[in-house]
């Protein structure tokens, strides 16, 4: 049962999905449709999940679930990561790369493979105060309060010790 993201429940588990490259307009809407279908008839063990997507900077998916109203199961994170890997092949990008990092250069958001991001912390163009998203956030109340920090508070921070 889709619900719009905002209606979720702070508590509500999410996943991140980045992009290697921004969206286009073509898959902005191709994106949306699919999702919002998937949303609509989501469900675990024969039970409706109340759930919920958003597009976030024509570079991040995610994902909601509210667990309070019916648990997701394995199964159910199944059929999402086929969803996706559908968008994948129908919009030509990449969502499952975990090695993809993206961080704000000014007002750009700029990704990268973590090598490379390796390598500008290295050259000093990425600092302690640099914004990176934190996409290993679980909760729509981390998403809010803990998905854009300096990289002095995310996990990111072990590259530039």
């Amino acid at each position: 049962m889709y619900v719009p993201f905002n209606e979720m429940k702070d508590s509500s588990r999410i996943w991140i999905f980045q992009s290697d490259k921004t969206f286009t307009e073509s898959n902005l809407d191709k994106i949306s449709e699919k999702l919002y279908n998937f949303c609509q008839n989501w469900k675990a063990h024969n039970k409706p999940l109340l759930s919920s997507f958003a597009i976030f900077f024509d570079r991040f998916v995610v994902l909601a679930v509210d667990e309070s109203f019916n648990q997701v199961s394995g199964c159910a994170i199944d059929a999402s990561v086929r969803v996706l890997s559908e968008i994948e092949k129908e919009c030509g990008i990449t969502l499952f790369d975990r090695f993809q990092v993206a961080y704000r250069d000014g007002n750009a958001i700029v990704g990268c493979n973590l090598q490379t991001f390796k390598r500008l912390v290295k050259e000093g163009e990425i600092g302690l105060e640099t914004l990176v998203f934190n996409n290993v956030v679980n909760t729509k109340k981390d998403l809010e309060n803990n998905w854009i920090v300096p990289v002095k508070q995310s996990w990111h921070f072990q590259y530039v010790k």
